[in-house]
């Protein structure tokens, strides 16, 4: 009987282990199988983020896409992620992947690429999150500062679409519309239009208009004139225009100076005049008499470009306008010798921050300068403008005896620090002195207060302001300027315009 019941407890004991073990091998099983279906790749992991890094994963964009605006955040892909699915938990060793992720400040490496900075933001991208552990030799420590630099552009190419007499355009002159602006310094209704001068320091106040003719009463352009203080010292300098007129803003530098003489000299002739009291009011002109015979008349032909992001909306407009006015400008004064310089800035910190070329005869090289640039960089509203004008106006070989024109394209003002002001002011006074024309082209994203200090570049160097329009369709919003009324232009016809008038 007990060796019966002996058996019996050895036969339900092996039971109970075999049950027990059964149990434990189906355990064993769900997991094998759970781990199987949510282990990811581990080489397709790796080689989706390689895709990522060289740029080479499928692109959906059907429209290229131009990096538009100044900004601290990211600058968006031109290249699509392959899904947007999201992994929660998903392990290889003590890697996670993740498709969805927040960052709160620092440097972001684009699939471009590019290294921007940002700020907090919430991100969607197809890669791996900053908790990661290194893949492979590519991998970048987040943790680790990234050396600076030259990010690529998003897109270097203009569009098929983009023609010539696209942009419209619109004039202003203030100098010929001098009665205008003083009514709108004397309103005070709606802005104090007058600190919008004055905070730059470079006040289009207390001008002289002078005006030098031959003896048969001939307007006589590349005159240079001179006006002296009381003691001698000079207050201004410039150059006669295609009217024979130079605008005098004796009070540009120091108001509280008044003229006393007027030198003008043109080849061996020269004139002196003693300034009257009536002289200083606004619509009196001083008149000259030369006895000049003419010279050989010569184009220097300058375009400054802001090539920085803000202008992205409209470059390559912009670059195909300006290649039809060289053009033109070149065939329809075939008798006046041109020669053509670009140039080209953004910002500090940026790839550049003046990319100049010297003038040249060769027009087609130049051509190829202005072709090739991109907006590219900036990162805030205002720029290297006192850079390139002191590079502009002081670094290159400007014929003395010829007509000297600089179209001034932008969409920003420079940085306004007092270090800048005084650059700004040097070089305004030089522009006068050497009878350099400043006509700014303003773009889209300009504010009142840049549009009145273009307006002053252009009245204390005798030029006009010129501005581009909604008409068109193209780019951001334009600023309508505080101005009368005025005609709208293709942009085109408009500088070829203005060119030939300088010359006549």
């Amino acid at each position: 009987m007990r060796k019966r019941l002996l058996l019996v407890f050895i036969l339900c004991l092996a039971l109970v282990f075999s049950a027990c073990s059964k149990a434990e091998d189906k355990k064993s099983d769900v997991t094998t199988n759970t781990t199987t279906e949510s282990k990811p790749d581990t080489a397709a992991i790796k080689e989706k983020a390689a895709a990522k890094e060289s740029g080479s994963l499928g692109d959906t964009t059907t429209e290229p896409i131009i990096a538009r605006g100044d900004s601290d955040t990211p600058v968006e892909s031109a290249v699509a992620p392959e899904s947007t699915t999201t992994y929660d938990t998903l392990r290889d060793g003590d890697m996670i992947l993740s498709e969805k992720f927040s960052i709160k400040g620092g440097e972001s490496t684009g699939a471009d690429g590019s290294v921007y900075e940002y700020g907090t933001a919430d991100v969607e991208a197809d890669g791996y999150s900053d908790d990661i552990l290194p893949i492979g030799d590519d991998y970048i420590d987040p943790t680790v500062p990234v050396d600076p630099y030259d990010p690529e552009p998003i897109i270097t190419e203009a569009p098929k679409q983009v023609k010539s007499g696209t942009l419209t355009a619109g004039e202003w002159n203030d100098n010929r519309n001098y009665d205008f602006i003083k009514k709108l310094l004397a309103d005070g209704q709606n802005y104090d239009y007058k600190t919008f001068f004055t905070q730059w320091e470079l006040s289009p106040f207390n001008r002289l208009e002078i005006v030098c003719k031959d003896s048969s009463e001939t307007a006589v352009q590349g005159v240079k004139v001179s006006v002296f203080d009381a003691n001698g010292n000079s207050l201004v300098n410039g150059v006669t225009d295609q009217n024979g007129t130079f605008y005098a803003y004796y009070a540009l530098l120091d108001a509280d100076i008044m003229p006393a003489k007027v030198h003008a000299e043109y080849g061996e002739s020269s004139a002196d005049y003693d300034v009257e009291s009536n002289d200083l009011i606004d619509g009196n002109v001083i008149n000259l008499t030369l006895d000049a015979s003419r010279k050989q008349k010569t184009l220097d032909l300058m375009f400054t470009v802001d090539t920085t992001g803000s202008m992205g909306d409209e470059i390559f407009y912009l670059q195909a306008e300006l290649q039809d006015v060289i053009k033109r400008v070149q065939n329809d004064t075939a008798n006046i010798p041109v020669r053509l310089s670009v140039n080209f800035y953004r910002d500090k910190g940026d790839e550049y921050v003046v990319r100049p070329y010297d003038f040249s005869t060769d027009i087609n090289t130049q051509l190829a300068y202005l072709n090739k640039e991109y907006a590219d960089g900036g990162g805030d509203f205002e720029e290297a403008v006192e850079e390139a004008l002191e590079n502009a106006i002081n670094e290159h070989s400007w014929d003395e005896d010829s007509i000297k024109l600089m179209f001034l394209v932008l969409d920003a003002p420079p940085h306004r620090t007092k270090e800048n002001i005084e650059s700004l002011k040097k070089s305004i006074a030089r522009a006068s002195e050497m009878g350099i024309r400043i006509i700014p082209v303003a773009s889209s994203g300009i504010d009142k207060d840049t549009e009145f200090l273009l307006r002053a570049f252009a009245m204390t160097t005798g030029g006009t302001y010129t501005f581009l329009t909604d008409h068109s369709g193209v780019g951001g919003s334009h600023l309508e300027p505080t101005i009368g009324e005025y005609e709208v232009e293709q942009l085109n016809d408009l500088l070829v315009r203005l060119i030939e008038e300088y010359l006549r």
